[in-house]
């Protein structure tokens, strides 16, 4: 069952949507979804002094049969998609920060860019995007120890995304199609990070556990990571590389065994001395 949110005018100020979600709507007549509390620049208010919203007169009770489509979406649009459990989310449009907030399940597709904290701490379900991420895709909270972020579900970026992409993350895959800014992976528990083009400074900083790919060119990497092996191909999640890896393990300074695959043929400025020491480790 088709819900359908138009906006009325453009934002001013960010807009805090997180009771826009099938669990929010279920059960609901319309008028009552027309009525939910939004915050407008902080400032509470209601969904039909920023939307027109269509749909039938009442929501089913089961979240998954109710979808949600929010069209000429705009980048002030914040916390969509917030703690959902079912059902499904469209966006048309770019959208505002924190899309998927401890997501529980469901699936949310924007066609459109999307601002930072993508899919942050999200438990289970699928978040997929037709355009670039912000910062923090999949992560943790500042200040929170390292694991609490990202714990399960799938999030995939058509488009390239920004610094901090699954930092915390325990569990999980995060899929960026393009490239990555600093820090991919740091503080990564468990999980699986996979970059096919290429990324900043110093991916896995920190990490313990998991698994970052990044198929393109890294900048830098961090000194406390071991080379243990080189391989022909690569396959995670689905996902083939034709083309040489080199298996870093760590991050050792804190007793991490997380392990960082970066393409050879793409990163030999930086790891022809790495091989030379494996090779008089191994002789």
């Amino acid at each position: 069952m088709s819900f359908v949110l138009k906006l009325k005018s453009i934002p001013k100020v960010l807009t805090d949507l997180r009771n826009v979600s099938p669990d929010k709507f279920a059960g609901k007549k319309i008028e009552e979804i027309r009525n939910l509390k939004i915050l407008e620049g902080g400032v509470p208010t209601t969904l039909d002094t920023v939307f027109d919203t269509d749909g039938p007169t009442s929501a089913p009770t089961d979240v998954k049969t109710i979808e949600i489509t929010i069209e000429n979406s705009l980048d002030k649009l914040c916390f969509i998609g917030y703690k959902m459990s079912g059902g499904k989310i469209v966006i048309k449009g770019g959208v505002g920060n924190f899309v998927g907030y401890k997501m529980r399940g469901g699936t949310i597709t924007v066609h459109g860019d999307t601002r930072n904290y993508l899919g942050a701490k999200m438990v289970n379900g699928v978040i997929e995007v037709f355009g670039n991420a912000g910062h923090r895709v999949g992560c943790k909270l500042q200040g929170e120890k390292p694991g609490k972020g990202m714990k399960g579900g799938t999030i995939i970026i058509h488009g390239n995304a920004g610094a901090d992409v699954g930092w915390g993350m325990a569990g999980g895959t995060i899929v960026v199609e393009g490239s990555v800014g600093n820090f991919v992976g740091a503080d990564m528990v468990g999980g699986v990070v996979v970059v096919k083009g290429g990324s900043g400074i110093y991916p896995g900083l920190g990490m313990v556990g998991g698994r970052i790919v990044i198929g393109g060119e890294v900048r830098a990497i961090v000194p406390s990571f071991y080379l243990d092996s080189i391989t022909p191909s690569l396959r995670v999640r689905g996902i083939t590389f034709q083309k040489p890896f080199a298996t870093f393990i760590g991050d050792a300074i804190v007793f991490g065994k997380g392990m960082l695959q970066i393409s050879y043929e793409d990163n030999k400025h930086i790891l022809e001395l790495y091989k030379d020491i494996l090779e008089e480790v191994k002789s």
